[in-house]
């Protein structure tokens, strides 16, 4: 049957009427949130300069966002469940100077809702810049219960300083020409541009073979394996990520279970007393490349007890721009100066004051912790001053 055009008109306008007289959804009227920020209590100085609030609902998707240079600030949002992440810059004092750094914290499914107004989050520094540092040093070696010197068990530490994932592959650790306890007049001076270097070795790998995670470390041996079977002072070190190995040295013991660094220019000789610096470098090229094009010939006027000869001689040089870091060691009685521009390490840190001190075995050199990150892990010190960012004669990490 045909529906006249009147009754639809009237069902239309009683459909009209009928939605008309729904209510509105309640819409919640936003709260008035208070944030308090809680500074890192091993950061001395330390002043908000800015941080920027992101406040998402988790079920709406909803964001709201504010900034603040103050601690202690205000914000209106909706009630619900919220993430919170919150960024900026603070600075703080690090020996005797001003220093800022990124900041960050997050709250994680915060409920606002009435009597529920109050979030507090703590503020952590963020490693925008941080990357590869070595982190400890055990050069000097431990004794024996005989008193005897016991060198097999020697380790370097490398330590993933930034947020992200970073891969080892390629790293390079050098050791220096030039010594921290003889001073001479090298001819052309290439401190300001490089560093002079006698042996290299790098970790293995075609670029993220070896990932290391925020907060990671890789243990590099001397020689991977159980000391503490030959000597009970000595450490375990079967465990380690490398190990240095001479395919020359019959002697040389190898840990089939341990991957082996790559002798680059020569295997790395490590000075019980500390006498020498270390970098950590990326190197852009292959060996015969780096052969060919980094060697450094110079000239020296030798002095000893009134006896001096001119001196010409050759080495290798790794530019400053592809150092990663670097650590110059020596012994205050002995000490002349440093072997690296102040920009890669303007001091040095040690294992014994004076040349033959005993006290330095069993002992090593680690990088001081400055801070915590958001996820627990720690923030190392790395001002390029070792004399202030190391801690001098500490308990090796790895001693048991």
């Amino acid at each position: 049957m045909r529906i006249p055009n009147i009754s639809i008109f009237l069902l239309a306008l009683s459909i009209l009427f009928l939605l008309g007289c729904k209510k509105d959804a309640p819409v919640d009227s936003a709260l008035t949130v208070q944030f308090q920020a809680e500074f890192p209590n091993d950061l001395t100085d330390f002043k908000l300069k800015e941080i920027n609030v992101v406040a998402k609902e988790i079920n709406t998707g909803l964001e709201t966002k504010t900034s603040s240079n103050q601690a202690n600030f205000t914000m209106k949002l909706p009630s619900g469940l919220y993430d919170i992440q919150i960024n900026g810059s603070a600075s703080y004092n690090l020996d005797g100077e001003q220093k800022e750094s990124p900041i960050t914290a997050y709250v994680e499914r915060r409920q606002i809702v009435e009597g529920k107004l109050n979030v507090v989050f703590s503020l952590f520094l963020s490693r925008t810049d941080g990357g590869f540092v070595i982190e400890e040093l055990f050069f000097a070696g431990n004794n024996t219960p005989e008193n005897e010197l016991y060198l097999g068990d020697r380790y370097i530490k490398i330590y993933n300083n930034s947020e992200n994932v970073l891969y080892a592959d390629g790293l390079a650790i050098a050791g220096t020409t030039f010594s921290t306890v003889e001073r001479y007049d090298y001819q052309p001076n290439i401190m300001p541009e490089a560093v002079a270097v006698n042996a290299i070795i790098m970790i293995p790998g075609s670029g993220k073979e070896y990932p290391v995670q925020p907060g990671g470390s890789i243990i590099i041996a001397e020689t991977a394996i159980n000391h503490k079977e030959y000597n009970n002072k000595a450490i375990n070190l079967s465990n380690a990520d490398f190990e240095m190995l001479d395919p020359d040295d019959d002697e040389d013991v190898d840990n089939p279970k341990v991957t082996n660094m790559i002798n680059f220019l020569d295997k790395l000789v490590i000075h019980n007393r500390g006498y020498q610096t270390f970098v950590l470098a990326k190197i852009p090229l292959n060996q015969q490349a780096f052969a060919q094009n980094h060697a450094y010939n110079y000239s020296y006027k030798f002095e000893f007890e009134g006896f001096n000869m001119d001196m010409e001689e050759s080495t290798f040089k790794i530019p400053n721009t592809w150092i990663v870091d670097a650590v110059n060691l020596s012994v205050q009685s002995e000490f002349k100066w440093i072997v690296t521009a102040p920009s890669l390490d303007k001091g040095w840190t040690y294992c014994g004051k004076y040349d033959g001190d005993k006290s330095r075995f069993g002992r090593s050199v680690k990088r001081k912790v400055l801070s915590r990150s958001a996820k627990g892990y720690s923030i190392l010190k790395d001002t390029n001053n070792s004399s202030v960012d190391f801690e001098a004669e500490a308990s090796p990490s790895l001693i048991n």
